[in-house]
C-alpha cells in the first residue's frame, strides 16, 4: 500500500510540473484554460500574440501582446468610435456657421448646447438595459440611433430642429462612448486596461481629426457644417454592418452565468442594477463630486476653444485647421502615454497632476496675449483634457463591479454632465453682465483646481482584479491587492482542485 501512495504521489507531482511548464510557456494543457494577469479567463487555445504593424501607429505607442478577441473588440470598438466623434467635434468647430445659418445668437448658444447635453440624462435608459441584457446589442443599437440622428441633423431648418435631434444623437453617443470603454476593460487584462482605454481614445481623436481637416476649406461657406454631417453618416452605417460580429464581453457572460435569474417582473429585473449600486453609494458620491466640478469648471472653456482661436485671436478656418492638426498631433499622445503611466504608478497620482496641468492651460490660453504662447497654451490645454478623459473613463469603471458598472457609470457621467450644463449656464449669465466670453470662462474654471485634491479621495483602481471582483460579489475589489504575476507562489497557479 505503501508503494502505491508513493507512486501516486510522484504521478500526481510529475503532472503538476509537466502543467505548470506549459503554462508558462504559453501552451494550455488539455482540458486547462488560461489565465490573464488579472485573473480573466481565457478559452483553450486561445493565446496572445501581437500584431507588428500595429506599432507604426505611432498614436499607439507599443501594443502589448493580446489574444485574438481582444484585438477584434479592440478593433471594432476603435473603428465605431472614431467616427462617432465627429459629431461633437462638429458642434464645436462649426459653432460660428451654425450659428449664422440657424440665427442663434452669442447669447442663446450656451443655452443651446446646455439643452443639448441633457442626452446624457437618457443615456441612463440604455446603460440600465446594457447591465441585463449585455453590452453588444446595445452597443449595436447606439451605432444604428447615431447614425439616424446624424443624417436628420444635416436637414436642419431652424434652431428647435437641430436641438431636439442633437439631443437624441448625444443620448446615442454618449451610451456608446461609455459601453466602448466598459466592454473594453471587461475584456482586458490588468497591466493593460490603461493602454487599451488610452488606444481607444487616441484612435477616436483621428475622426476628429478628420472633421477639422475637413473644416478648413468646406466650413468658410454657410452649409459647409451640413456637409459634413452628411459625411460622417457614411461610415456609421459601414460600421454599424461590421459591428454584427463584436462578441459578448467575457466578463458580462460569466457574472450572467453566475447569477441566477429571480422571478421578478420585467420593471423589477430593469432597475436591479440601481438597487445593486446601494453599497456603492457612498463612492459613486465622491466620483460624482468630482466629475461635477470637472465638468462645471471645464467644459465651457472645451466648447469655446474654436471659437476663442477665430474671434478672440483672429484666425481664419484653415490657420485654425493647421494649429488643431499641428498641436493635435502632439496633444494625441497624451491618450495612450497617461493610461500606460497609470498602470504603472496607479491612476490617481496621474490623474491629479493632469488635473492641475488643465485648468492652470485653461487660464493661460484665454488670458494669454502673444500668438505663440496662444499655440503652445492650446496643446498644453487640450493634451491634459485628453488624458483626463482617458484617466476619468478607465478609473470610474473599475471602481464598480460588473452587475452594475454600466449603471454606475452612466449616473456619474449624468452628473458630470449636468455641471457641463451648469457651467455653461452660469457662464452665459455671466457673459450677459460682462460682454465677454473669454473673462466668464475664466471665472468658471478657478475653482476646478479642487479637482486634483479630490482625486486623492477615492481609491486606488489600477490594480484591480476585475474577474476576481467580480467573483466576491460585495463590491469591495479595490481592497484587493497588486498582485503581479511574478507574486504568485508556484502552487496557487495550478491546485489540486485543477488537476
Amino acid at each position: 500500500v505503501m508503494e502505491e501512495v508513493s507512486v501516486s504521489e510522484g504521478m500526481e507531482m510529475n503532472a503538476k510540473e509537466s502543467l505548470r511548464e506549459n503554462l508558462m510557456e504559453g501552451r494550455e494543457g488539455e482540458g486547462m484554460e488560461e489565465k490573464g494577469n488579472g485573473g480573466e479567463v481565457y478559452e483553450e487555445g486561445e493565446r496572445k500574440y501581437e500584431i507588428k504593424w500595429i506599432k507604426y501607429i505611432l498614436i499607439l505607442g507599443i501594443p502589448p501582446a493580446l489574444t485574438g478577441r481582444q484585438w477584434k473588440v479592440f478593433g471594432l470598438l476603435a473603428l465605431a468610435t472614431t467616427f462617432s466623434v465627429f459629431d461633437d467635434t462638429l458642434k464645436s468647430v462649426g459653432v460660428n456657421q451654425i450659428q449664422e445659418s440657424l440665427d442663434i445668437s452669442d447669447s442663446q448658444i450656451g443655452y443651446v448646447i446646455a439643452i443639448i447635453r441633457l442626452g446624457t440624462i437618457l443615456a441612463v435608459i440604455l446603460n440600465l438595459t446594457a447591465d441585463k441584457i449585455g453590452r453588444r446589442p446595445m452597443l449595436l443599437v447606439t451605432i444604428c440611433g447615431f447614425a439616424f440622428m446624424t443624417a436628420i441633423t444635416a436637414a436642419s431648418m431652424n434652431v428647435y430642429w437641430f436641438v431636439v435631434v442633437q439631443l437624441f444623437a448625444k443620448m446615442f453617443i454618449h451610451s456608446e462612448y461609455l459601453l466602448s470603454n466598459i466592454s473594453v476593460l471587461e475584456e482586458f487584462d490588468t497591466g493593460t486596461r490603461g493602454w487599451a482605454v488610452g488606444g481607444l481614445s487616441s484612435l477616436a481623436v483621428l475622426g476628429a481629426g478628420t472633421c477639422i481637416i475637413l473644416y478648413g476649406p468646406i466650413g468658410a461657406y454657410s452649409f459647409g457644417w451640413r456637409i459634413l454631417y452628411a459625411i460622417g453618416v457614411v461610415p456609421l452605417v459601414v460600421l454599424a454592418y461590421l459591428r454584427r460580429n463584436l462578441p459578448e464581453t467575457r466578463l458580462f457572460e460569466q457574472q450572467q452565468n453566475a447569477t441566477p435569474k429571480p422571478a421578478t417582473s420585467k420593471f423589477q429585473q430593469f432597475i436591479q442594477p440601481l438597487k445593486e449600486l446601494r453599497p456603492h453609494y457612498i463612492l459613486c458620491l465622491k466620483t460624482c463630486s468630482m466629475l461635477f466640478i470637472r465638468g462645471f469648471c471645464g467644459y465651457p472653456a472645451e466648447f469655446y476653444m474654436f471659437k476663442a482661436l477665430q474671434e478672440h485671436y483672429g484666425y481664419t478656418t484653415l490657420e485654425v485647421t493647421a494649429i488643431t492638426i499641428g498641436g493635435g498631433i502632439l496633444s494625441i499622445f497624451a491618450y495612450v502615454n497617461a493610461g500606460k503611466l497609470s498602470d504603472r504608478i496607479g491612476r490617481r497620482p496621474v490623474l491629479s497632476f493632469v488635473f492641475v496641468t488643465y485648468f492652470a492651460f485653461i487660464l493661460a490660453f484665454y488670458n494669454s496675449g502673444a500668438a505663440a504662447f496662444t499655440v503652445i497654451s492650446w496643446i498644453l490645454f487640450t493634451s491634459s483634457m485628453f488624458g483626463i478623459d482617458v484617466l476619468t473613463s478607465a478609473m470610474v469603471s473599475e471602481l464598480f463591479p460588473t452587475n452594475v458598472r454600466a449603471t454606475a457609470s452612466s449616473i456619474v457621467s449624468i452628473l458630470q454632465n449636468f455641471g457641463t450644463i451648469c457651467g455653461l449656464l452660469v457662464e452665459a449669465a455671466i457673459y450677459e453682465e460682462t460682454g465677454n466670453h473669454w473673462h466668464a470662462i475664466t471665472y468658471v474654471a478657478i475653482p476646478g483646481f479642487i479637482c486634483a485634491g479630490m482625486v486623492w479621495l477615492l481609491p486606488e483602481s489600477a490594480f484591480t482584479h476585475l474577474f476576481e471582483s467580480d467573483k466576491e460579489g460585495d463590491g469591495n475589489q479595490l481592497q484587493l491587492k497588486d498582485t503581479k504575476e511574478e507574486d504568485v507562489p508556484p502552487d496557487s497557479v495550478i491546485g489540486s482542485e485543477d488537476l
